[in-house]
Order: C-alpha cells, then sequence, then structure tokens
C-alpha cells in the first residue's frame, strides 16, 4: 500500500489495505465501515470514506460500491479492468458482442467499452471515459457463456458461436451483420458450427433466417435451420435498408454485407 501520499495518513492506508486483504478491491459501504468501524465511530467512518472518495482512494462505481485504489500513480484513472466492471456491477450477466469475440482472438481493434447480456433490467454505467452496457434478453436465451479467467478474475464470457449470434439478435444493422459474416467466414476453423446451430434453432426466426443465409454461403449443412422456418409466411430483414429476397430463407439482405 502507498503511504507517500500527503493526503493519505498511515493510519488510512492501513485500514485500506486490510479491506483489500478482507475483501478484495471492490468492496461494498458494509465492508468499508466493518473495517473502519473497529478504529473510528459510525460519524467519523462517515467521514473518513467521503474523504477517500473525493481524494481518489476509493473510486465510486455505482452508489455503495468502490474500488480501492492501491496505487498513487492511479488515483486520477480509472484502473478497474473493463471485465471486472461488468462482473462487479451485475454478476448476473456474461460478456458478449465484440469484446467476447475479442477474448476469443475475433476481434482486434481497440475496445473503450464493455457489453454483457443479463436476464435482469437492462443499464448504462458512465465511469470516467468506460461505459458498461448490460442488454436484457429473456431467460431462454441467457445460455452459452462459460466462467473464464481474465483480469485475474473470474468473469462470464459467452462462447464465441453465442457472441455472433447475440450480435444478429440485438443488432439489426448492415455493420453488425457484416461483421458477423466476416468473422464466419474469416475465422470458420476457429468455430464450432454444429453448437452454431443448435444455439441458433433456440432464438427467433429472424436469427435462424440470418444464420441460415450465412452457412449456406459457406457450405455448411442448414437442413435443421431450414426445416425451422421452412412453411413460415412472415419475412425477416437483415437491416431496414435491405433490399434484395433470398427466398429460401424469406430474409431481405444487403448484398454489400456479403462482399
Amino acid at each position: 500500500m502507498v503511504t507517500k501520499n500527503t493526503i493519505l495518513s498511515k493510519k488510512d492506508a492501513e485500514l485500506l489495505e486490510d479491506v483489500v486483504v478482507r475483501y478484495g478491491r471492490t468492496v461494498n459501504i458494509d465492508d468499508l465501515y466493518k473495517v473502519f468501524g473497529k478504529t473510528y465511530n459510525v460519524h467519523e467512518t462517515r467521514k473518513r470514506v467521503s474523504f477517500l472518495s473525493r481524494t481518489g482512494w476509493l473510486q465510486r462505481i455505482k452508489k455503495g460500491l468502490y474500488t480501492v485504489v492501491t496505487d498513487v500513480g492511479e488515483l486520477n484513472t480509472f484502473n478497474l479492468s473493463l471485465f471486472s466492471l461488468a462482473r462487479t456491477l451485475n454478476k448476473e450477466s456474461y460478456i458478449s458482442f465484440e469484446n467476447a469475440l475479442q477474448y476469443h482472438g475475433m476481434f482486434d481493434q481497440m475496445l473503450a467499452s464493455v457489453a454483457a447480456v443479463t436476464y435482469k433490467r437492462a443499464r448504462k454505467y458512465r465511469l470516467q471515459n468506460t461505459e458498461a452496457k448490460f442488454y436484457h434478453i429473456k431467460k431462454e436465451f441467457y445460455f452459452g457463456f462459460t466462467r473464464e479467467k481474465a483480469d485475474n478474475a473470474m468473469v462470464n464470457i459467452a462462447k464465441k458461436e453465442k457472441a455472433l449470434l447475440d450480435i444478429l439478435y440485438f443488432s439489426a444493422d448492415t455493420y453488425h451483420s457484416g461483421m458477423v459474416w466476416e468473422k464466419l467466414s474469416e475465422h470458420r476453423n476457429m468455430i464450432d458450427f454444429s453448437k452454431l446451430i443448435s444455439y441458433a434453432l433456440k432464438f427467433n426466426l429472424k436469427v435462424i433466417r440470418q444464420t441460415g443465409f450465412f452457412l449456406d454461403l459457406l457450405d455448411v449443412d442448414t437442413k435443421k435451420l431450414h426445416e425451422k422456418v421452412k412453411g413460415k409466411n412472415s419475412y425477416s430483414r437483415m437491416s431496414s435498408s435491405a433490399s434484395k429476397f433470398n427466398a429460401k430463407w424469406r430474409l431481405y439482405f444487403d448484398s454489400a454485407v456479403i462482399k
């Protein structure tokens, strides 16, 4: 624990160190009161926690939840990793979309935010220059993830196949459909197509149709997917501007997506 900074007393440094040892770097207000309450009374504890929050040694994540700073050089930065942030904000969630694809080595662009899926209420949090967004999904679609070690913590991360389907489910635009096609075609050796199909069959017709359309282009057997949509008179759109029609899948698509 750093004690050189004049705004942090030796006593507070020792107490914060005790907090980290007992509860880790992410703590709630009750954890802080338990440790600080051994040295200060309730009023003094409230003042110390408020002071340490103002001076940056306790970084507020949301009401009643903090991350403890252990390095004076990190006082002015939010130093909780994106994955740890998502896990801290909502334990009933899993990392998905581009964040999960990046974890699996299928997305190489820099990401300054984290997106996760939850069956609880959709929420968005903004902490300094970091954003955490939680997308609500029906509980029957809450599957397809594993518990993985990332950023020195255990977090739920979507399997690559589920991350691709989540993108199709939540995003109806040319960019995201094009991204899914790009990942399917460029990383086909990394994808378990049997798993992708079994997952897709649990989704709605829009996702099934797009998945089948893409897999036809890759010469993957789509019989199971087609049986699910055969005889349906409805149709789906890959995006609002999609104008070309695929009769087999009853899907309007944009030819620019598959170039």
